[in-house]
């Protein structure tokens, strides 16, 4: 279990220039749970990411992994196996080998101590899943790489690691339709095998088969905590609105809002097609049977 409990965060504390991210943030991940967290940008959820992930220390709150606080994790031993890695937005900006694979094994090799034919093993396996040409990018510099190379390699890294739970920072960016949703199939089976993550994204509509809840940060508040029917069914415009949600369930909103349909709110294309039609059905005899009674003019 990931807990954050009343976490608050303030960027240069104690200064002129402070400025306060986060405010009174409640949150927990459980064990093989997904969770997406979206959002305006600027609304803290980088800087939630950070802290969940134990590179960063809040201003204020308690951050909790599995019973053990986050904040004083030096002063007790580390179990291997429960590891929170951070996917950054950028990783070009966490890149530091010469070569992409000592870029890719350095986990391994350091954090894991594991021996060059494991190592070698685990990183072909998660490079094929990835659709990454290891073998060919090797010996070039992980600098080197295109966008969408260099979000892979960065995955590559971390998924190699096997972690308990995976923070993904907006993992579709630099990546075309194809890519991105060879990306989401791997993320899908990594879950499967009930590890949690929490992923950072707009595009909900590419995570409604298959996330279990929703976050939705606003002005570093957590507006909304929930699942995905929750939230489509909510009338709260604050959370609506940071929530980026797709055409479709905004209009089958619409729909229901208006007393044009019964409902339910849906992201269903054809569902919500044939509520639109039975929504024009509807008004065309309301707008036939006024124009029968309206009484002539002579």
């Amino acid at each position: 279990m990931l807990e954050a409990v009343d976490i608050s965060h303030t960027f240069c504390a104690g200064t002129p220039f402070k400025r306060q991210v986060l405010r009174g943030i409640q949150f927990k991940l459980a064990p093989g749970e997904v969770v997406l967290l979206t959002g305006p940008s600027g609304s803290g959820k980088t800087t939630l990411a950070r802290i969940l992930s134990g590179l960063v220390k809040p201003t204020q709150g308690t951050m909790r992994f599995n019973g053990m606080d986050l904040n004083v994790i030096g002063s007790r031993p580390w179990p291997v196996s429960d590891r929170i890695v951070l996917a950054s937005q950028y990783p070009e900006r966490q890149f530091f080998a010469n070569t992409v694979w000592d870029e890719l094994s350095w986990g391994l090799r350091v954090g894991l101590g594991l021996d060059r034919a494991e190592i070698a093993d685990r990183l072909r396996l998660i490079a094929g899943d990835l659709g990454f040409p290891l073998e060919e990018l090797a010996k070039r510099s992980p600098r080197s790489l295109s966008s969408g190379q260099q979000r892979k390699a960065a995955l590559a890294s971390l998924l190699a690691l096997e972690p308990q739970v995976l923070i993904l920072d907006e993992p579709l960016a630099g990546l075309n339709a194809k890519e991105g949703q060879r990306l989401i199939s791997l993320l899908q089976n990594w879950h499967s095998q009930s590890r949690s993550m929490l992923i950072i994204a707009h595009e909900l509509e590419l995570f409604f088969d298959w996330v279990e809840k929703v976050a939705v940060m606003d002005q570093g508040q957590m507006v909304f905590f929930g699942s995905l029917d929750e939230l489509c069914q909510s009338s709260d415009p604050t959370a609506r609105d940071a929530a980026f949600l797709p055409v479709m369930v905004q209009f089958s909103f619409f729909l229901k809002q208006n007393g044009l349909s019964p409902g339910p709110i849906t992201s269903d294309g054809p569902l919500v097609l044939r509520q639109l039609q039975e929504a024009l059905t509807k008004k065309r005899g309301i707008f036939l049977h006024t124009r029968k009674i309206e009484p002539s003019v002579s």
